[in-house]
């Protein structure tokens, strides 16, 4: 066991970090004596080198609290560098880290020390790992030294698929090691030559256990011994009536609308059938599934209406929904974002953008005379933007809360940008290398969406610039399971998609469940999206079209980050169980909507860990190199 219990030497770079943090603490709190905890850990991760050669790569993790949420990567030697992989896979391990241990990820930073045993390094493979680690840290537990680990952290705390497997498995062996931890879904492995293998008959061969997890928390008890099973929850306990009248006004809007367009006496398949199985569903008590449906009605028919339009009437129907749109982005930046209302914001402002982007084809269609196409995106435009007064008025009716840092919020908006950014290029990058040319075409408007992602942050847009990031982490999370379930004489093992889903649906239903009881928030969107990833699934076991099944997994795989992304804003900023009501929802008119407003002010939190955060920038510029980009590695 001496080839991997070695210690790294970041003496000098702890001993500077953690006087400055004390220094500086103690200035930003007008000079109040300020406790300083800093412990250390060492996890011993698997990688791959470039000659297909399983090694193992020694991680010296530090916790530092008082903290400000940040995490530094420092690496000796330097290794290339492709992606930012890695620091952002680290950052998002912290996150889900603090989550676990119920502590709000502000109150620590973490330092992370990487001394590999080749230059070719990095990418997520190791941050699983490195998310047991930094929780066994903040819970002061120590590791089964007999059990090593590969898999990727997603932001919901599962397992994400890595590469170089059987190589990694190896090198754990010939370490000593007697159990390794891989994902779920990879024991029936097949390499790049096309050759498949099952990795726990391989690890026996090898004298280890292979043993395969979905969740870091089965990662946690296999290290620790703790349990920290996700309870059984039905969905049916996240429908307060507080849900259940918010989206039962959703529906009846809809319906009225249905009504008074005719659209509820169509003849065409294309609408009939979606206008019955939205009644049905609200019959149920399933309001936001029939609105949903309810809304792909009335877009299939304000299609039929357009299409005998002229392109003049169109153009007209075109500069009418601008300006109405423009109206509703004016209406939406005046609101101050408090913990009770930015669920709401960050689904209106998705739905902003949603509408935009339609209306940026339309033009684009029918500048180049696409009627059939521009009718198509203009129909769809009229709707969203149509329904986008419904939520408004949910809006308006929401009172109460804490108000929310712009800072902060910027903050945290930053980093799932980050990380959306590196599980895109991951994505990318392993679709690629597997030949999975299907997928690598679907990522383009993933791409797409991170760079608009990008340009709303720049531009101040945070809830926006949230909302897009945890979309596209999402769809990701959703890719990389599709790209690596087994076949089974060459089609998709429907069983494994079947066990992922179930399971990443028990997880949003629990994540979604803790933001409403540990911390008195209103997820609206979270619980919105188990209840159509619920109608989807529903599908998919009486028609067993695998489309249904990978589209409830990633409204599943929403619904558990948007609710974790919540909480932790609400919990960082110590306003958990900060008081709200929704009073009766009314219709609002654009045209004297902004009479109700409050003006967004800023608010500030945390001052200490800001200007804690600023000095550990700067020192980190000073005495390291800091990695930006990913650490290369076969993952």
């Amino acid at each position: 066991m001496a080839n991997r219990i070695r210690k790294m030497n970041i003496a000098i770079l702890l001993l500077l970090a953690v006087v400055l943090i004390s220094l500086m603490t103690v200035l930003a709190s007008e000079w109040q004596e300020i406790t300083v905890y800093t412990r250390s850990i060492t996890i011993h991760a698997l990688a791959v080198s470039s000659n297909n050669t399983g090694s193992i790569i020694n991680i010296t993790i530090t916790a530092v609290k008082p903290g400000s949420g940040y995490v530094y990567v420092a690496s000796s030697p330097l290794p290339t560098a492709e992606s930012g992989t890695f620091l952002s896979s680290s950052q998002i391990a912290a996150l889900v880290a603090t989550y676990l241990a119920n502590q709000p990820f502000n109150e620590y930073n973490f330092l992370i020390n990487v001394e590999p045993t080749t230059l070719e390094i990095g990418g997520p493979s190791a941050s699983g790992y490195m998310t047991v680690g930094m929780w066994a840290l903040i819970t002061n537990h120590t590791l089964n030294p007999d059990v090593v680990m590969t898999g990727m952290i997603l932001p919901d705390g599962s397992i994400g698929p890595v590469g170089g497997l059987p190589a990694k498995i190896r090198a754990a062996a010939q370490e000593g090691y007697e159990v390794v931890l891989i994902p779920y879904g990879q024991q029936i492995y097949q390499t790049s030559t096309g050759q498949v293998i099952n990795l726990i008959n391989y690890g026996k061969s090898l004298g280890v256990d292979v043993i395969p997890v979905l969740d870091v928390r089965q990662a946690i008890y296999y290290f620790t011994g703790v349990n920290l099973t996700i309870p059984s929850i039905s969905s049916h306990q996240l429908k307060n009536q507080a849900y259940v009248n918010v989206t039962k006004f959703l529906w009846m809007r809809i319906y009225s609308r249905l009504v008074s367009t005719g659209a509820i006496n169509s003849t065409d398949p294309n609408v009939s059938k979606y206008i019955q199985q939205a009644i049905n569903y609200a019959n149920q008590g399933m309001y936001y599934t029939a609105a949903s449906l309810g809304f792909q009605g009335l877009i299939n028919y304000y299609q039929d209406e357009l299409q005998n339009d002229t392109a003049s009437q169109l153009y007209g129907l075109l500069n009418e929904l601008n300006n109405e749109l423009n109206n509703y982005e004016n209406l939406i930046s005046h609101y101050n974002i408090t913990t009770a209302n930015i669920d709401l914001i960050i689904g209106i402002y998705d739905r902003i953008q949603d509408a935009q982007q339609s209306l940026s084809a339309a033009s684009q269609d029918l500048s180049t005379n696409d009627i059939s196409d521009a009718v198509s995106n203009l129909a769809y435009a009229e709707a969203r933007i149509e329904t986008l007064g419904d939520w408004m008025a949910v809006l308006n009716a929401v009172q109460g809360g804490a108000s929310i840092s712009s800072n902060y919020l910027e903050d945290l908006t930053s980093m799932y940008l980050v990380y959306a950014q590196s599980i895109t290029e991951y994505t990318l990058s392993l679709s690629s290398a597997v030949g999975a040319s299907d997928i690598v075409q679907e990522m383009s408007s993933i791409t797409q969406e991170v760079q608009n992602a990008q340009n709303n942050y720049q531009n101040g847009l945070y809830p926006l610039a949230l909302a897009q990031s945890l979309d596209i982490i999402s769809s990701n999370d959703a890719m990389l399971h599709l790209l690596f379930t087994p076949m089974v004489n060459g089609q998709v093992s429907a069983g494994y998609l079947i066990n992922i889903t179930n399971y990443v649906k028990k997880l949003a239903i629990f994540n979604t469940y803790e933001a409403e009881n540990r911390c008195d928030l209103f997820p609206m969107l979270a619980i919105s999206y188990i209840d159509f990833g619920n109608y989807y699934l529903t599908r998919y076991n009486s028609t067993g079209n695998i489309n249904d099944l990978a589209a409830a997994l990633q409204l599943y795989e929403l619904a558990a980050s948007y609710s974790q992304a919540l909480y932790e804003l609400a919990a960082s900023t110590n306003s958990c169980g900060m008081p709200f009501t929704i009073t009766n929802i009314q219709p609002i008119n654009t045209s004297n909507a902004l009479l109700n407003i409050t003006t967004n002010q800023p608010v500030g939190y945390n001052m200490v860990f800001l200007t804690t955060g600023i000095a550990l920038i700067a020192l980190a510029i000073g005495i390291a190199v800091f990695s930006i980009k990913s650490l290369k590695v076969n993952n």
